[in-house]
């Protein structure tokens, strides 16, 4: 490559002036082609939104992406090739899910929704655990397709009976789902989410590559695929039954320890193919969550490195263990939640061990919703003297009474939309 010229994005796409590139096959941006594809040497591509980016300087085989602030990204005898294609426009919702949006919009910064996570995958355990201490059901329950392969009809799991999900949402709930996406482990024989390649855990590691989304041809992407397939065939029931999802896929990727978040441009990929194939499929009741995570080390703005473009996400969150003081949970992560997608509602979508709700609140950190984790031991069986017990790995139920104490925290019944 030799090509000594500069795209200004900024001015070009406010002017509607053409950029022309000696690339071949290549295309300029337009009303339609509003994102810049880089392939690189090793065949993995990159993506940036035209009118997030202030130019693109190439210079000689280098090739400089300049933000409109912070530092650029340099690729020295990388890319081989620069093409603008048609990012994707958000999803027309159905009534019933834009109503709910609509409620989300209303209520931020006022009012935060209280959360449970199911024990393990497809329960109101925990919210049941809390209103039986409290009195009181929280506003949300987020359920997980952790067990999707194993899952089939009036077995011991099984997704496509959506009854705990119309139950919830019937009584008023507002339903979440959440995918802890199994492939095949290290052994052959399991399953596993969590990437790694210790000998010595290889039937709960996986090294499955996700840079195979960029290979039709491969295994794993028909795999991807193939799971995705599966997902879309569980929710549509939920679509058929209009109830609206608040869906979090692919989340913590940037923590780089599940499979799905070893490449940044891979895991956007195989976001969009996702949010794609879900469109495809007539899903228009599916809200879209991202949760960005940095690696041991790095700073959590790393971790929006994995961000699949504002096209494609409605609310943005973090997930939170072990953080006793609100002013650091206000400046660390609500704060960088607002200041790197300022367009998007900003939830705790995970936590425990955390400072309380009344603190986060007085701090500044003015969540959309928050929800802890489950404990597994306390929730797993409701009939157990586990289940009696107040105590919690991730919030006792006093965490939950300083929550209910305060009337911008709302309860399942306080739910109106």
């Amino acid at each position: 490559m030799n090509y000594k010229k500069t795209l200004l994005f900024v001015a070009a796409w406010l002017l509607c002036l053409p950029l022309s590139v000696s690339y071949a096959q290549n295309t300029t941006p337009d009303d339609t082609r509003n994102q810049a594809e880089l392939t690189l040497s090793d065949e993995t591509k990159r993506y940036y939104n035209t009118d997030e980016v202030k130019s693109i300087d190439i210079d000689g085989t280098r090739v400089i992406v300049v933000p409109p602030t912070g530092q650029p990204d340099i690729y020295d005898n990388q890319v081989t090739n620069i093409t603008f294609i048609k990012a994707a426009h958000p999803a027309k919702l159905s009534p019933n899910a834009q109503r709910l949006l609509n409620y989300l919009n209303s209520i931020y910064g006022q009012k935060t929704l209280s959360g449970t996570m199911a024990n393990v995958n497809w329960n109101i355990n925990e919210a049941r655990w809390v209103y039986k201490h409290t009195g009181r059901w929280p506003a949300i329950n987020c359920f997980d397709f952790l067990h999707h392969i194993w899952s089939s009809p009036g077995g011991w799991i099984d997704y496509s009976n959506t009854s705990v999900v119309e139950d919830w949402y019937n009584n008023g709930g507002i339903v979440a789902a959440m995918w802890h996406w199994n492939v095949p482990a290290n052994d052959g024989s399991n399953y596993a989410f969590y990437y790694g390649n210790d000998p010595n855990k290889k039937n709960e590691q996986t090294n499955f590559d996700v840079r195979k989304i960029f290979d039709p041809n491969s295994s794993e992407y028909k795999l991807m695929i193939q799971d995705i397939d599966k997902i879309i065939g569980y929710l549509k029931p939920l679509r058929q039954k209009d109830i609206p999802v608040i869906w979090r896929p692919l989340h913590e990727a940037g923590g780089m320890w599940f499979w799905w978040g070893m490449d940044a441009a891979a895991c956007i990929e195989l976001w969009h193919v996702m949010y794609q194939r879900f469109q495809a499929a007539g899903l228009n009741n599916i809200i879209w969550a991202f949760t960005p995570a940095a690696s041991w080390g790095q700073p959590f703005r790393k971790g929006f490195d994995w961000y699949p473009g504002d096209d494609y996400v409605d609310i943005v969150g973090f997930d939170i263990y072990n953080v006793s003081n609100a002013q650091t949970i206000k400046s660390d992560y609500f704060q960088l939640l607002q200041q790197q997608c300022p367009t998007k509602l900003v939830a705790l979508t995970e936590c425990g061990n955390v400072a309380t709700m009344s603190q986060q609140w007085q701090a500044g950190a003015k969540w959309l919703f928050f929800m802890p984790w489950y404990d597994y031991g306390r929730t797993n069986n409701p009939n157990s003297s586990d289940f009696s017990s107040q105590e919690h790995g991730n919030a006792n139920i006093n965490w939950w009474k300083d929550a209910w104490a305060k009337d911008f925290v709302l309860s399942r019944d306080q739910v109106d939309w």
